[in-house]
C-alpha cells in the first residue's frame, strides 16, 4: 500500500506532536497505524492486555511530567478493557490519548464483527472529550485538538474512535494540516494574580504552623522545582498525597512524609493553622471530612487549575485558580528577602509524626512463624535493599500501606500506586510505562498476592521488550485488607471470598520467561532484592507474609465500629441510624 492512509497519518501526526512511544495491543482494525508507525521511528510496546496499554500511557505520563501518554487499541472488547485506565486516568487527571478501531461506518446497524454499540458514548463520562474521526483528512487535526486537551488545564484522558474504513482509507488533502507541536508549547499555564501571591504571603508570614500539602498538580506542573525553592526560603514544611511523593528529595528538611503525618500530629493536638492544598483535592488522599488533616478551624489556601475543585469540602479563604509551578515560581520572587518565623519545632512535631506507626511493629520478630515473614519487617527489608534511584510502583491493599512506610521516592513522578479509582492490577502496566519512559531507573512494582493476578501475563510483556522491573508479591495466600476487614465488622470465623491460595508466582513469572524466587526467610529479602536488580532481567520475588498481621490503615478505612447508632461500613463513614 503506497498511498498515505489514515493510519499513515495518524503515525505521522503523533511523530510531528513529538510523540515516540505508543503502547498497543494487536487488532485488524489498527494495522495501518501499527505499521506505518514503524517508519516514523514511534516504539510501539505491545503488552498482553489492553487495561495494560492504558496504565502504561498513564504511568508514561506521570514519570515524564505531563507528557502525553498513548494507548492504541482494537475495537468492541479491546475498547471496553480500556475503559478502567481511561476511568483511572480521569479520576486521578493524568494526560493520556487513547485510540481504538471500529467497524466501518458503512456498515452501522447490520451486526458487524465488535460493533453494535457506542464507543464514543461510552467512554465520554471518563474522558475530557471523545469523538468519533468520520473523514480521513480530519485526522491531523483532531489528533492535535486532543493532546491540546489532555494536556492543558486540569489534564485528563482523551479518546478518539477510528473506524477501520477511516483508518484504511487513501489521504485527501487536509483541511486542518498540523506541522508541529509548537502551537501547544506554547500555551502558557495560568499564572497567579499579583493580588492572590499577596494574600497568600500575608497569611503565610503569619503562620505559626503552616503546611504545603503537595499533591498530583505539582507534579505534573511540574512544580517540584520552584516548590523547593519556596520551601527553602520560607522554611514551611511539605507533605505529599498519594499522588506526590518524590516532588522534594527524600532527605530534604522541609519533606515531612506523607499526609498521614499531618494526620497523626493532629491526634496529639498539634493542628496546622494554615494549609496550602497545592495541586492536592480535598477528599480521600487529605482526609476526607474527618478534619484530622485540614482542621475547619485552618486558614485553607488552594491552588488549583480547575476551579471546580476550589472548595469541594471546605471553602477556601483564598481560592487560586492556577498552575502550581507557576504560583510557586511567583511566590519565591514575591517573597525575596523577606522575613520568616522559625518553624524548626513545627517541622520537627512533623517529621516525629511521620515516623509514629513504625513503632507499632520495630519490636515484632522479623519472622512470624516458620515459612511467613512479619509484614512490616518485609516491606522494610526490601524496600531498603532497593537501589536508591528505583522508581517504585504500588499496587494492592494492605500490601501497598506496608511498602509506603518505608518509601524513599528519588524524584518526582517516581511513585506510583491505584489512585482514586482504586484499581488493582495497575501495576505491571504503570511499571512498564516508567520503564519506557526512563529507561536509566531501575523500576521496581510492590503487589499483593491479589492484585497480582489481574495481569500477571504481563511479565511476558516485560521480558519481549527487555524490561528489567523487579515484582516483589506479598503473598499472604489472601485478600488481606478485605479479610481483615471482614474480621473487623463481622468478628472472627465468618470470612467469605477472602481466601486465595498458596500460589508460586515466581513459578509464573518463569514460565514467561522472567527470573522467579520463593522467599520464606526474612534475612533472604534483602540479598534476593540486591541480586535481582543486578540481573538486569524480570524478576519475580515471592514474598511469604503473614496474614494475621493487619495494618493499622484497614482498621481506619472501617471506623469505629462501636460507635452507638451507628452501622460501620468498610472504607467509606458510617451510616448513621
Amino acid at each position: 500500500m503506497s498511498t498515505l492512509n489514515g493510519g499513515g497519518l495518524m503515525a505521522q501526526t503523533l511523530a510531528r506532536l513529538g510523540v515516540k512511544h505508543v503502547f498497543a495491543l494487536h487488532g485488524g482494525h489498527l494495522d495501518a497505524f501499527l505499521v506505518a508507525a514503524v517508519d516514523e521511528d514511534i516504539a510501539l510496546i505491545d503488552t498482553r492486555h489492553e487495561a495494560t496499554c492504558g496504565h502504561a500511557a498513564d504511568g508514561y505520563a506521570r514519570v515524564t511530567g505531563g507528557q502525553i501518554g498513548v494507548a492504541v487499541i482494537t475495537a468492541g472488547p479491546g475498547f471496553t478493557n480500556g475503559l478502567t485506565p481511561m476511568a483511572s486516568a480521569y479520576l486521578d487527571a493524568i494526560p493520556t490519548l487513547f485510540f481504538a478501531g471500529a467497524p466501518p461506518l458503512r456498515e452501522t446497524e447490520t451486526n458487524p464483527l465488535q460493533g453494535g454499540f457506542d464507543q464514543v458514548a461510552m467512554a465520554a463520562p471518563v474522558c475530557k472529550w471523545a469523538h468519533r474521526i468520520t473523514h480521513v483528512e480530519r485526522i491531523p487535526d483532531l489528533i492535535e485538538k486532543a493532546v491540546r486537551i489532555a494536556t492543558t488545564g486540569r489534564p485528563g484522558p482523551v479518546f478518539l474512535e477510528v473506524p477501520i474504513d477511516v483508518m484504511f482509507a487513501p489521504s485527501k488533502p487536509l483541511m486542518l494540516p498540523v506541522e508541529d507541536a509548537r502551537g501547544i508549547a506554547r500555551l502558557r499555564a495560568p499564572a497567579p494574580s499579583a493580588a492572590a501571591v499577596s494574600d497568600m504571603l500575608s497569611v503565610l508570614q503569619a503562620a505559626e504552623r503552616p503546611v504545603i500539602i503537595a499533591g498530583g498538580g505539582t507534579i505534573l506542573s511540574p512544580a517540584s522545582e520552584p516548590l523547593r525553592r519556596f520551601a527553602e526560603q520560607s522554611g514551611i514544611p511539605v507533605v505529599a498525597n498519594g499522588r506526590a511523593h518524590g516532588v522534594l528529595p527524600p532527605d530534604h528538611p522541609n519533606n515531612c512524609g506523607g499526609v498521614d503525618a499531618v494526620g497523626v500530629a493532629a491526634m496529639s493536638g498539634t493542628l496546622p493553622d494554615v494549609v496550602v492544598l497545592a495541586g492536592a483535592r480535598q477528599g480521600l488522599f487529605t482526609g476526607g471530612r474527618s478534619g484530622g488533616v485540614i482542621s475547619p478551624q485552618a486558614t485553607l489556601i488552594q491552588i488549583d487549575t480547575d476551579a471546580n475543585e476550589l472548595g469541594r469540602l471546605q471553602t477556601p479563604a483564598i481560592p487560586v485558580i492556577a498552575d502550581c509551578a507557576e504560583t510557586f515560581d511567583a511566590l519565591v520572587r514575591a517573597a525575596d528577602g523577606a522575613l520568616w518565623p522559625d518553624y524548626t519545632a513545627w517541622r520537627g512535631a512533623l517529621q516525629g509524626a511521620r515516623g509514629a506507626v513504625n513503632g507499632l511493629f520495630e519490636d515484632a520478630a522479623p519472622q512470624s512463624r516458620p515459612g511467613l515473614i512479619h509484614p512490616y519487617h518485609a516491606a522494610k527489608a526490601a524496600m531498603e535493599a532497593l537501589d536508591p534511584a528505583t522508581a517504585i510502583v504500588c499496587d494492592g491493599g494492605e500490601a501497598v500501606s506496608w511498602a509506603t512506610m518505608h518509601l524513599r521516592v528519588p524524584a518526582p513522578g517516581r511513585f506510583m500506586a491505584n489512585g482514586y479509582l482504586g484499581c488493582l492490577g495497575v501495576g505491571p502496566g504503570m511499571a512498564i510505562g516508567a520503564a519506557i519512559a526512563d529507561p536509566e531507573r531501575p523500576v521496581a512494582v510492590v503487589m499483593g498476592d491479589g492484585a497480582v493476578g489481574f495481569n500477571i501475563q504481563e511479565f511476558d510483556t516485560m521480558v519481549r521488550h527487555g524490561l528489567p522491573i523487579l515484582t516483589m508479591v506479598f503473598n499472604n495466600s489472601c485478600w488481606g485488607m478485605s479479610q481483615h476487614g471482614q474480621d473487623l465488622v463481622f468478628g472472627p470465623n465468618r470470612r467469605s471470598a477472602v481466601a486465595l491460595g498458596d500460589t508460586n508466582y515466581d513459578q509464573v513469572a518463569q514460565g514467561f520467561g522472567a527470573d522467579g524466587e520463593r522467599i520464606d526467610k526474612f534475612e533472604d529479602i534483602a540479598p534476593a532484592v540486591e541480586a535481582a536488580q543486578k540481573s538486569g532481567k524480570p524478576v519475580c520475588l515471592n514474598i511469604m507474609t503473614d496474614a494475621d498481621v493487619a495494618h493499622p490503615v484497614t482498621a481506619n478505612m472501617i471506623g469505629d465500629i462501636n460507635a452507638e447508632g451507628e452501622i460501620p461500613i468498610p472504607y467509606y463513614e458510617n451510616i448513621p441510624l
